[in-house]
């Protein structure tokens, strides 16, 4: 009986195994020709794609020619091409085409018997936990912004049933794109990534109006709703991370350049509509006056700004009552 040398195997992008072939001797190829030792049903691949061999005084090591192929392959970020030979190292992957190659040889270690996985109590807590604060930042803020108690209290549960509805949605889409791409759900995971983002943007907000109110850093009030964008602009890599963990990098290359292209149109959108970057006017949220660490600004000096932007919102409706005169 000949001996198994050892077990190549295919998969594709989302894990599944393709093809599986023993090894019985060296070398081997792999392609979509019949006459490969390894099959693949891939367009991108080459009909003889690669050759895997293991010389007998190679201490061990494989080593891969790349063969008449126009796509190459892909190991550990490294690009090569037709005709090129390296080495490959135990447990790394190989890419070719929309095929993932393994090679498990036989003196190889076997890993230990895993034991059966159980409940995840500590995720399943940490998944509790954010979404009892996501729900009780939402009934704080909604409680702050109320002006009738009993109004309030009876709204209380729609609120809670439009939040986790929203919160269920956006997790649901986001868990059905993770089966498509990746073949597992994983839908509580992206609740728990929601709701960490959803705390974050909001604790970013209060941070940036506590600190301008502390530290009269206007700047930081008018510009918060940029600072909790860059949040969520981490919570969408997350996501996309989730599903696509292989391209974590360039995922995150991808988020970057958007925001760096969203963020000064936004800024020049802005400012052709108000002549201002910023949307916003003044500080709307006021905390107790013991919390101010910057000096009071004295009345002359608060008088005379006062004046400049009476001047100034003068100017800007005698502008917009000749545009109105214009049309």
């Amino acid at each position: 009986m000949t001996p198994t040398l050892g077990l190549l195997e295919a998969f594709d992008r989302h894990g599944a195994l393709l093809a599986r072939a023993p090894v019985t001797r060296w070398p081997v190829t792999v392609g979509r020709a019949l006459a490969c030792d390894l099959v693949l049903d891939d367009p991108f691949v080459a009909p003889e794609h690669l050759r895997i061999d293991r010389p007998a005084g190679a201490a061990g090591g494989v080593q891969v020619e790349l063969l008449a192929t126009r796509n190459g392959a892909r190991l550990q970020r490294r690009h090569y091409r037709q005709g090129e030979r390296f080495d490959w190292p135990d447990g790394a992957p190989i890419e070719l085409g929309r095929t993932h190659l393994a090679l498990r040889l036989a003196d190889a270690a076997i890993a230990e018997e895993q034991a059966l996985p159980r409940f995840p109590w500590r995720t399943a807590v940490q998944t509790a936990v954010l979404l009892a604060l996501v729900l009780a930042a939402a009934l704080a803020a909604s409680w702050l912004e109320a002006r009738d108690a009993a109004k309030y209290l009876k709204s209380l549960p729609g609120m809670l049933l439009i939040l986790l509805v929203v919160l269920g949605a956006w997790a649901g889409a986001w868990a059905a794109a993770n089966k498509l791409f990746a073949g597992r759900l994983q839908f509580w995971r992206h609740v728990r990534i929601a709701s960490a983002v959803y705390l974050a943007a909001d604790a970013v907000q209060l941070a940036s109006h506590f600190a301008a109110f502390t530290f009269s850093w206007e700047l930081l009030a008018r510009f918060a709703p940029m600072l909790a964008a860059l949040v969520l602009a981490g919570g969408l890599h997350a996501h996309l991370a989730a599903i696509l963990p292989r391209r974590r990098v360039g995922l995150a290359w991808m988020v970057a350049a958007a925001v760096a292209v969203g963020v000064p149109a936004w800024l020049g959108t802005q400012w052709l509509s108000n002549m201002r970057l910023s949307n916003t006017l003044y500080m709307s949220s006021l905390f107790p006056p013991g919390l101010r660490a910057a000096p009071a600004v004295p009345v002359d000096q608060f008088l005379q700004e006062a004046q400049a932007l009476r001047g100034q919102l003068d100017r800007r409706l005698q502008g917009d009552g000749h545009g109105d005169e214009d049309e």
